[in-house]
């Protein structure tokens, strides 16, 4: 396992060796700030058999070398290596910085460009830690998936008393131990996740689909890909993109779903399935139909792709979604659990579109298992929701 840890110009900064020593069965590459190197010597982390890094670039940088001889730039070797990025001490400026986009040095850039979890430990003045701007800043993070250990009360180097100090360094460990393990949890599983909205045309510019935005299943396959599982993503058109460590495969209409589907299923030993498949189609009209007179357009059921999942591979995992509106939460699970018996599914989540409307950045959420056992997933951030969805699936596996 390779870990990346980012020093910044904190006054806690000397603690960092002492996480280093905590850490030494993992390879450590160690990016220290301009600023931190007026608080700490670089020569302190070699002892500790540490690589160090400290500038973006070398001071005789070229750029006609670099193309010639094809070398690795810095910041995205670093960021390709790394399992786990962590932060600390992380100033307020660092924050900031990540926050809004800036990449102005070696850790920002890197931090910037990796794609494996990043842990973010603050430690600053009291009041600057409290200062809005900064929580936001934090709050902005935290909804983007950035993993934080809060800093602890106490006496502040500065003189005040307050939140602000470092978090306790074994209190740090244990949780990039969690992070390190959850990124082997689903190691050699491969997975398949369906999300957003299908289409079905009607003509060759007007389409019958839904306003799923895909952000469950996208979010999804991301947090299924962070514990190292190979995923397939199947999507329809949907509103934020995925992160670029996941086979990406766009679908359009039910057909072409069921067909990706068919193609990869008997591989699967997951298959969650959160995509909302158009229910209906239409014979298609050839051309543009004219638009100023009424018309009677048939519609008829398109296949229901769940039920046919556990018929293609009987020993996949599968994971239903139900969405219903405005019922009664009795209603919402007799229903929910009628597809997880009709379609064999092991699990079958289910939520109130009604409350949670398609698109919105929050949810909540009932899962249902095969012995109509139920659990609440309090409203939360949808990523969030993704991650506890995945914990429970862990737990059946």
């Amino acid at each position: 396992m390779n870990i990346i840890i980012g020093v910044t110009s904190g006054i806690a900064c000397y603690k960092i060796l002492d996480l280093v020593e905590e850490l030494k069965e993992f390879n450590i590459d160690v990016i220290l700030t301009e600023n931190s190197l007026n608080l700490i010597d670089e020569k302190e982390f070699k002892k500790l058999k540490c690589k160090t890094y400290t500038e973006l670039f070398n001071k005789k940088f070229n750029f006609k070398n670099y193309l010639k001889n094809n070398k690795k730039i810095k910041h995205i070797s670093l960021a390709d290596k790394a399992d786990l990025l962590i932060i600390a001490p992380a100033t307020a400026n660092t924050i900031g910085k990540l926050a809004n986009g800036i990449a102005n040095d070696l850790l920002t850039t890197t931090a910037l460009a990796v794609e494996c979890p990043v842990l973010i430990c603050p430690s600053m003045n009291s009041k600057m830690y409290n200062n809005q701007i900064v929580q936001n800043n934090i709050k902005k993070l935290k909804k983007l998936n950035y993993n934080f250990i809060d800093p602890e009360y106490g006496e502040l180097a500065c003189g005040y008393k307050g939140i602000g100090r470092l978090a306790n360094i074994k209190k740090i460990k244990t949780e990039i131990l969690n992070l390190l393990i959850n990124r082997t949890q689903l190691k050699g599983k491969k997975i398949i996740v369906t999300a957003g909205p299908t289409s079905e045309d009607i003509d060759e510019v007007r389409t019958i689909t839904n306003k799923s935005s895909g952000k469950m299943g996208i979010f999804l396959a991301e947090e299924a890909a962070k514990r190292g599982a190979n995923v397939t993503l199947l999507r329809g058109q949907t509103q934020i993109e995925p992160s670029k460590n996941i086979k990406d495969i766009k679908v359009t209409s039910v057909n072409n779903l069921y067909q990706k589907i068919k193609q990869s299923v008997k591989k699967a030993d997951i298959i969650i399935h959160a995509a909302a498949v158009s229910d209906f189609t239409i014979k298609k009209q050839n051309n543009k139909m004219k638009s100023n007179k009424e018309l009677n357009l048939k519609l008829k059921p398109t296949i229901k792709i769940l039920d046919q999942i556990k018929k293609l591979n009987k020993k996949t995992f599968l994971v239903a979604f139900k969405a219903e509106h405005n019922l009664k939460k009795s209603e919402l699970i007799n229903k929910a659990f009628a597809t997880l018996k009709k379609s064999n599914s092991d699990l079958i989540v289910a939520n109130d579109v009604k409350t949670n409307h398609f698109g919105s950045d929050t949810n909540q959420v009932l899962i249902i298992d095969k012995n109509k056992k139920i659990t609440t997933l309090k409203q939360n951030e949808k990523r969030i929701i993704a991650s506890q969805i995945i914990d429970y699936v862990m737990r059946y596996l």
